[in-house]
């Protein structure tokens, strides 16, 4: 076992439906993921056009003036999760990190039964009103959909699972979650932070000494991809290593619902983002439908015991922990 190793994998085969080579590439995860939870991959088949123009509409978006992008506030969206957050306005491990970002999730019309009867983090997203913005970021997005499915066939293959378990256990309706992030040079950063108001229940908390603190992903899988390095791994040895750096290279790692679908299987990494330069992420959770109930596997050998946990409730009690600001508030 060796936690100090990121692979690179080629999920070439995977994503073609070649049999003996999914097989091959579900070994490869097997190993990262009982290793690290961490490992890349190339080979993915996303267009390269539709990746650079994510990147450059989130570009686009903050570089307008804050009062403009904070008309699109989750803090007006309450319970939702879905909008703009300024910098230094999430929580992780207990401070506040060093990015603002806009967030995205499955798309709920306003008259949806779910949206009206107040169900949490379902409605409508809030797209900035940039020619071509929502068109580039909904593209991205479907194919990040088709990776993650992809990506978790290869791993219910690792599991000795039927290759669709987890498609079915989504109940082909996976409740993702998608963000652009950005993180501010130093000097712009502290510029930003002078003008944020200094009230309400972050006032007292202090900001992180890294750009994004340490912390566990909740869901099932992350695919993430980056212009700048700063991603930061922990080892069991308790040692901070660099995420690799390929261009076109996807970092994935496993959530803390994985690992605790798989009975500790599988594994959730702490990690965090250190950067001294101007950074845009694009990171992707793919999770389980809001209504999935997780019953974890029968693998593993953890002496533990593993209810099992309905999904939703429990994304929705992660989300009010990042964001207590947003928490309470109206739709």
């Amino acid at each position: 076992m060796d936690d100090t190793y990121i692979p690179i994998i080629d999920i070439g085969a995977l994503r073609r439906g070649d049999a003996a080579g999914s097989r091959r590439i579900a070994a490869q995860l097997e190993r990262a993921c009982s290793d690290t939870g961490f490992f890349c991959v190339v080979g993915h088949g996303v267009p390269q056009p539709v990746i650079d123009a994510a990147f450059q509409h989130a570009k686009s978006f903050f570089a307008l003036p804050v009062e403009q992008k904070m008309m699109l506030s989750l803090e007006h969206y309450s319970d939702c999760f879905r909008g703009y957050a300024p910098v230094l306005s999430e929580l992780a491990d207990g401070k506040r990190n060093a990015y603002e970002l806009m967030e995205f999730s499955v798309e709920f019309a306003a008259d949806h039964p779910d949206v009206r009867a107040g169900k949490p983090m379902h409605g409508p997203n809030l797209w900035p009103a940039l020619p071509g913005y929502r068109a580039a970021i909904t593209q991205y997005i479907e194919q990040m959909i088709g990776l993650g499915f992809d990506l978790m066939r290869g791993i219910a293959i690792s599991l000795g699972l039927r290759e669709d378990f987890f498609r079915l256990a989504f109940n082909d309706r996976p409740f993702w979650q998608f963000r652009t992030a950005h993180y501010p040079a130093p000097d712009e950063l502290a510029r930003m932070a002078a003008a944020l108001p200094r009230q309400g229940p972050l006032a007292q908390t202090e900001i992180g000494d890294h750009s994004c603190g340490a912390h566990t992903d909740y869901g099932c899988l992350t695919i993430l991809l980056a212009d700048y390095p700063g991603l930061e791994i922990l080892t069991r040895a308790g040692h901070w290593i660099d995420a690799p750096t390929l261009p076109g290279a996807y970092v994935c790692n496993i959530g803390d619902m994985l690992q605790y679908w798989t009975r500790d299987r599988y594994v959730a990494t702490r990690h965090r983002v250190s950067t001294s330069e101007e950074r845009i992420s694009l990171p992707f959770f793919f999770q389980p439908d809001y209504d999935t109930w997780v019953v974890p596997l029968d693998i593993g050998s953890s002496d533990k015991v593993f209810p099992a946990v309905q999904y939703g409730p429990y994304a929705f009690g992660k989300y009010q922990g990042i964001y207590p600001q947003s928490s309470g508030g109206q739709r």
